[in-house]
Protein backbone atom coordinates (compact mmCIF):
# COMPACT_ATOMS: atom_id res chain seq x y z
CA UNK A 1 0.00 0.00 0.00
CA UNK A 2 1.30 3.62 -0.83
CA UNK A 3 0.23 6.90 -0.14
CA UNK A 4 -2.46 8.22 1.71
CA UNK A 5 -3.35 8.87 5.35
CA UNK A 6 -1.54 7.08 8.05
CA UNK A 7 -2.29 7.31 11.50
CA UNK A 8 0.35 9.64 13.81
CA UNK A 9 1.75 11.00 10.68
CA UNK A 10 2.34 14.83 9.83
CA UNK A 11 3.01 17.69 12.33
CA UNK A 12 1.78 17.59 15.55
CA UNK A 13 -0.90 20.62 16.54
CA UNK A 14 0.31 23.67 19.15
CA UNK A 15 -1.19 24.31 21.61
CA UNK A 16 -3.66 27.36 21.57
CA UNK A 17 -1.59 29.69 23.97
CA UNK A 18 1.15 28.88 21.50
CA UNK A 19 -0.78 29.46 18.04
CA UNK A 20 0.10 32.44 15.89
CA UNK A 21 -2.26 35.49 15.21
CA UNK A 22 -1.73 38.43 12.53
CA UNK A 23 -1.45 41.90 14.43
CA UNK A 24 -1.31 44.81 12.09
CA UNK A 25 1.11 47.56 13.28
CA UNK A 26 2.68 50.84 12.11
CA UNK A 27 6.35 50.98 11.75
CA UNK A 28 7.99 53.93 9.75
CA UNK A 29 9.12 52.99 6.85
CA UNK A 30 13.05 53.05 7.54
CA UNK A 31 12.09 50.75 10.33
CA UNK A 32 10.17 48.48 7.75
CA UNK A 33 13.28 48.35 5.29
CA UNK A 34 15.82 47.27 7.79
CA UNK A 35 13.70 45.28 9.17
CA UNK A 36 13.19 43.37 6.21
CA UNK A 37 16.98 43.17 4.96
CA UNK A 38 17.51 41.12 8.41
CA UNK A 39 14.67 38.79 7.52
CA UNK A 40 10.85 37.85 8.46
CA UNK A 41 9.61 41.05 10.52
CA UNK A 42 6.99 39.02 12.70
CA UNK A 43 9.90 36.39 14.07
CA UNK A 44 12.31 38.78 14.31
CA UNK A 45 9.64 40.97 16.56
CA UNK A 46 9.16 38.01 18.26
CA UNK A 47 12.59 37.02 18.67
CA UNK A 48 13.61 40.38 20.84
CA UNK A 49 10.54 40.66 22.57
CA UNK A 50 11.14 36.87 23.94
CA UNK A 51 15.13 37.14 24.38
CA UNK A 52 14.99 40.66 26.29
CA UNK A 53 12.72 39.78 29.34
CA UNK A 54 9.86 42.16 27.90
CA UNK A 55 7.21 39.26 28.11
CA UNK A 56 6.57 36.57 30.56
CA UNK A 57 6.83 33.56 28.67
CA UNK A 58 5.40 29.92 28.85
CA UNK A 59 7.12 27.08 30.15
CA UNK A 60 6.57 25.40 26.79
CA UNK A 61 7.23 28.09 24.49
CA UNK A 62 10.48 28.08 22.91
CA UNK A 63 12.60 30.89 20.62
CA UNK A 64 11.93 30.68 16.93
CA UNK A 65 9.58 28.12 17.10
Amino acid sequence: MRGGRREGAGRKKKPDHLKRELVTIRLPQWMISQLKSKGEIGYLIEYQLAKKDFLTLPDDYEIGS
